[in-house]
């Protein structure tokens, strides 16, 4: 395929759209991942569960485990990694076609 079929062009807008829902999808995972949290975990340290990890919810810490602490950060980075990509999709393909704000 070259760089000017109109078919790889519409596959790579397609895939900008499906990674902009994934960044959609992410973030309102994410935060509901953070209420859960709030709702959920302890407020002091518990050695004895494994909670010791610090997480600052709207000005209330709380307590969780590495495993939990670790799931929250590659869910929020996934996020962000597809809304940039995303994003530079867009950007190339408004400036390949001259049109919206990169014109």
């Amino acid at each position: 395929m070259t760089l000017n079929n109109p078919k790889l062009w519409t596959i790579w807008k397609c895939t900008g759209v499906i990674l902009s829902l994934v960044a959609l999808v992410g973030t309102i995972w994410t935060s509901g991942m953070y209420y859960k949290y709030q709702a959920r975990l302890p407020r002091q340290p518990d050695l004895a569960a494994g909670q010791v990890y610090p997480l600052n919810v709207h000005g209330i810490v709380l307590y969780q485990t590495l495993d939990q602490r670790n799931q929250l950060d590659k869910l929020l980075y996934s996020t962000i990694a597809s809304a940039l990509v995303s994003g530079l999709m867009a950007a190339i393909y408004q400036k390949k076609f001259k049109f919206g704000a990169f014109s």
